[in-house]
């Protein structure tokens, strides 16, 4: 049984941990990881967990250079190389990119501008309207470019793309392979199962930042949305594991006060 999950493939752009993965990434994959040993252990082939990346699309929706979403795919691939050894029998874990799906980005970048025009023609030739949480995660996500914000429509053209990602062929092939079952740690319309990120926490965890909630002695694993995190109170402790590398993994947050 093999369980995908696509997601953005950035660490979000505020954070000081970007563009590296965090505690996040791998609270989220120990979580998964623990749901695909349950169905191991009740069905004798086994469970496979993937992650599929949509990092190439980043650079033209939030303007993140491709060195930052390199850095990211690095960071996360070592992360699981690191606790392959320690995966339960009969499963396995993998992580694919989106942009490797093409032999060149102009290859991506034309599937996608046929995808907007699809998409432009189905919203009656006009851009998309945009809810407020819309135009928070938006906001939120975009890294602007000199003069974007001097368009008023600039949020709606973004929309435009994000509503066409997914509309790309390669990226409806992959969406419509049956053999696999999608997930999200949030609720998606349609098709996805919602898993949250943790048994605590209901986001999406490359856009949040990990951490844990101590209780007497102990501690629950948490992944903090932007919004949790300038309300939170934490101290930091200083953390080494051998053979766990990267900027993100030699101090973790604890938090002082519950979250409510």
């Amino acid at each position: 049984i093999t369980i995908n999950m696509i997601f953005g493939g950035n660490k979000l752009w505020h954070f000081e941990e970007a563009p590296e993965i965090d505690w996040a990434e791998m609270f989220a994959t120990m979580y998964f990881l623990q749901w695909m040993k349950s169905i191991a252990s009740v069905y004798e082939p086994g469970a496979h967990f993937e992650y599929y990346s949509e990092d190439v699309v980043l650079e033209t929706m939030n303007n993140l250079p491709r060195n930052e979403t390199d850095r990211y795919s690095e960071t996360f691939i070592n992360m699981l190389d690191w606790i392959k050894p320690f995966l339960p029998p009969r499963v396995s874990i993998s992580y694919k990119r989106y942009g490797d799906e093409y032999v060149t980005r102009d290859d991506y970048l034309a599937e996608l501008e046929e995808a907007k025009k699809k998409v432009f023609e189905e919203l009656g030739g006009k851009l998309p309207v945009l809810t407020d949480q819309q135009k928070y995660a938006t906001e939120l996500n975009v890294k602007l470019r000199p003069g974007q914000a001097d368009d008023p429509q600039w949020r709606e053209k973004v929309e435009l793309i994000h509503q066409s990602i997914e509309r790309t062929k390669t990226l409806e092939r992959y969406i419509n392979d049956l053999t696999m079952i999608p997930a999200c740690p949030t609720y998606y319309a349609g098709w996805a199962i919602a898993t949250g990120s943790t048994r605590k926490s209901y986001a999406k965890f490359w856009v949040a930042v990990g951490a844990l909630e101590r209780k007497g002695e102990k501690f629950t694993e948490v992944v903090l949305t932007p919004r949790q995190l300038s309300s939170a109170e934490f101290v930091w402790e200083d953390v080494h594991i051998e053979g766990l590398t990267g900027k993100n993994f030699n101090k973790i947050r604890i938090l002082t006060k519950p979250l409510s």
